[in-house]
């Protein structure tokens, strides 16, 4: 076999969260052969089936609680509070001075450019929407703007109706550790398991005198190489998120069908 390639380097997974194990199952699917063999393709929907397993019990066990039954009174309270605040920027923008007239414009486009549609999605979903506006009033240093155009009791009021949302959603006490282990465990060694036998079936079927056959071989295992590097101070375990669509499987066919089509 070539000297560049050395099948011990692929047969065994590094050890990652769940999350950038999913990452490393996405990054395996994508690059396998549209049509592999009957043995490697039963291999790869293996694979495919336990990281679905792994990512429903991450989502599952990450998946916030909320800590009171009726979530419509706080809900109620953070929507007027942010209808509140841009009746009072288009109130800015109505009266006819030029310079307010174009700050408020730019404010409201700033902070609403779909209108006010966010305050009628899912409790969850219209909480993310306000944190998001909110952390823009502060990454963009926008308070002292925000203050000046609609007065200083708007914007403590609003954080006020949007952390006590948060703490009835089970969102802003969650506890920023990983899921319960028991939870996940299981379900990451068995995709821990399918992606060593995926990779030992592709090592097993290499051709050693064959370069394009070891060169295939290289391109589909090749994540398992780069989920090895060592990261750097700071970088993430995996960048996408744990509910991200994993990439389909090839069907598995006898090979008289796959040489009949």
């Amino acid at each position: 076999m070539s000297s560049t390639f050395d099948p011990d380097q692929y047969t065994t997974v590094p050890t990652r969260s769940p999350a950038s194990t999913l990452s490393l199952s996405r990054a395996l699917l994508s690059a396998a052969p549209k049509r592999p063999g009957k043995p490697i393709a039963k291999r790869l929907v293996k694979l495919r089936a336990a990281a679905e397993l792994l990512q429903a019990a991450w989502v599952d066990t990450s998946r916030p609680m909320p800590t009171v039954e009726d979530l419509r009174p706080f809900d109620m309270v953070l929507d007027r509070r942010w209808k509140a605040l841009r009746s009072r920027l288009e109130g800015c923008f109505l009266l006819g001075d030029e310079d307010r007239s174009a700050r408020a414009e730019r404010m409201m486009t700033t902070l609403f450019p779909t209108g006010l549609d966010f305050l009628t999605l899912p409790y969850a979903e219209e909480w993310a929407q306000s944190e998001r506006r909110l952390l823009l009033v502060e990454s963009e240093a926008l308070e002292e703007e925000l203050e000046g155009l609609v007065g200083e009791g708007y914007l403590p009021a609003l954080r006020q109706a949007h952390e006590a949302y948060g703490r009835a959603l089970g969102i802003t006490e969650r506890k920023e550790a990983a899921p319960e282990a028991a939870r996940v465990l299981e379900p990451l060694r068995a995709l821990k398991a399918a992606i060593v036998g995926y990779a030992r079936g592709v090592v097993g079927v290499v051709d050693e005198d064959d370069a394009e056959a070891v060169r295939a071989a290289q391109h589909q295992l090749e994540p398992i190489l780069r989920a090895r590097r060592p990261r750097g101070p700071g970088a993430s375990e995996s960048e996408e998120p744990v509910d991200a669509p994993l990439p389909e499987a090839p069907e598995v066919v006898e090979l008289a069908e796959a040489a009949a089509q």
